[in-house]
């Protein structure tokens, strides 16, 4: 398509992890690719994050970001410093067309942006800024938002973005399009950072991604209403093209494989993608890096041990579930008996585990939440990731208890503010107090922590109501 003339595009992560007193300085995929689109047709491009701190802020740890989660809803209604960082880096470079997420379609865990992020600062965009600027409103929470958040968007993308970036930029492109995802991995360009508004260390791009989709049915996952069970995948060869680059020209040196790389299985993908990770770290040593994995993957010796000799230090298990009844239920499609392999499997090759933990299951109680906790324990993983399943629009397990959901007040009118850290979906599980403290002793070490310090910061919820002032009580 032929660019009519030179734009100037601002690529904006709304703040997120900001408004509950954490920060999230990695640079997200998804907006990424977009802006890397946009700059390599010539147009003047800037991606800012909203959750951006500098090192006088920590990072807070899950404990303090579940019980925070109150913030959210205060902070989208009444503002936060964090939005008026990015209202004013806007204000300054005064674009055209301005993309707002709203999660990232490439990792729809739905904690980076929200819809409320994105049209708080839609409407921030149109009102104090001009009403002539295109918002666009990329994520893929927006397919099902409440139609109050959407008016200020004249475009919205609830799949992948990068088939439309163009016509949205330099055509006239308006309304909601398609859903669409990128069949060819191959032909997507490497990722570059002149256009990064905030500085970037070299850890902050450490995600990286050599695949696109699930091929898993879980029924509280998002990625079959995204994609429907439909996987790309990048060449082994592409996806070492791009881990040397940012080795030699960024410095990267730890990577987060954010997705299931080795899916699924030993085969001839797999097998090339091992050669030539193991290829890459006899010529860098230091090159290391964790993922995201299945446990049915991980029960295969071969497997693991070339994990650990490509350089993996660190697996990051979806075990979700300790009940094997609840585990069918959400058709996860792995056993305990799986579980307890790859755990004993990657500690006999010393790989630190992390263990995913989602609490909440049609048709179970308290007590099976408290029960199941002996089995995580016994795991004896290096760090345990405590999530409360929330029952997302578009996924089976909405359509499940959506009448429960719906006596309950919640998601009657389009996609709640709501994350795996809302107490108000403990509360729709009917999980105590006692029980969730007992999942949160468990935390540990996470995998990044070598290079981000976390620490407990639960805000004084009664001092903040008096006087807005932000107070840890539990330091």
């Amino acid at each position: 398509m032929y660019m009519r003339e030179r734009k100037r595009v601002a690529c904006v992560v709304p703040p997120f992890y900001r408004l509950i007193e954490s920060k999230n300085n990695r640079i997200t995929p998804a907006m990424h690719y977009m802006a890397e689109v946009l700059y390599r047709r010539g147009h003047e491009v800037i991606f800012i994050n909203g959750d951006y701190a500098d090192d006088s802020h920590d990072y807070a740890e899950r404990l303090s970001m579940t019980l925070n989660s109150w913030l959210f809803d205060e902070r989208y209604k009444n503002g936060h410093q964090s939005f008026e960082e990015v209202i004013k880096i806007l204000e300054d470079f005064r674009p055209d067309v301005v993309f707002l997420g709203a999660s990232d379609v490439l990792m729809p865990t739905v904690e980076i942006g929200s819809t409320q992020s994105c049209s708080y600062l839609a409407k921030r965009i149109k009102e104090d800024l001009g009403s002539q600027i295109t918002c666009v409103g990329y994520g893929h929470l927006l397919k099902y938002a409440k139609e109050r958040d959407l008016k200020d968007l004249d475009v919205v993308i609830t799949g992948e973005g990068e088939e439309f970036a163009a016509e949205i930029v330099e055509g006239d492109l308006k309304g909601k399009v398609p859903i669409s995802w990128c069949k060819d991995m191959d032909a997507l360009p490497i990722l570059t950072g002149e256009y990064l508004y905030h500085p970037a260390k070299a850890e902050d791009w450490d995600y990286i991604m050599s695949m696109r989709g699930c091929p898993g049915r879980c029924t509280f996952c998002q990625q079959p209403t995204l994609r429907g069970y439909n996987v790309s995948t990048m060449l082994p060869e592409r996806f070492i093209r791009e881990l040397r680059y940012r080795i030699e020209k960024i410095g990267v040196k730890g990577f987060y494989f954010t997705d299931m790389i080795f899916s699924p299985g030993l085969g001839p993908r797999t097998t090339e993608m091992f050669n030539r990770l193991i290829a890459l770290k006899e010529d860098y040593p230091e090159f290391n890096w964790w993922a995201e994995a299945r446990v049915d993957t991980a029960t295969n010796r071969e497997i693991v041990e070339k994990m650990k000799h490509s350089g993996c230090r660190h697996l990051k298990f979806g075990v979700e579930m300790g009940n094997q009844d609840m585990l069918n239920v959400v058709k996860k499609g792995t056993s305990l008996k799986e579980v307890q392999a790859a755990f004993a499997l990657a500690s006999e090759y010393r790989i630190e585990k992390t263990a995913y933990v989602l609490l909440g299951c049609p048709g179970f109680t308290d007590e099976d939440y408290r029960n199941m906790w002996y089995f995580f324990k016994e795991l004896k993983a290096e760090n345990y990731v405590i999530n409360i399943n929330v029952p997302y629009l578009g996924t089976e397990i909405y359509e499940q208890v959506k009448g429960k959901l719906h006596e309950y007040g919640l998601f009657k009118d389009g996609e709640e503010s709501l994350v795996h850290t809302s107490l108000i979906m403990k509360d729709f599980w009917g999980i105590s107090d006692e029980t969730i403290n007992m999942y949160f002793s468990l935390q540990g070490k996470k995998d990044d922590s070598a290079v981000r310090k976390y620490r407990r910061k639960i805000v004084d919820k009664k001092r903040y109501n008096e006087s807005r002032e932000i107070v840890y009580t539990l330091e």
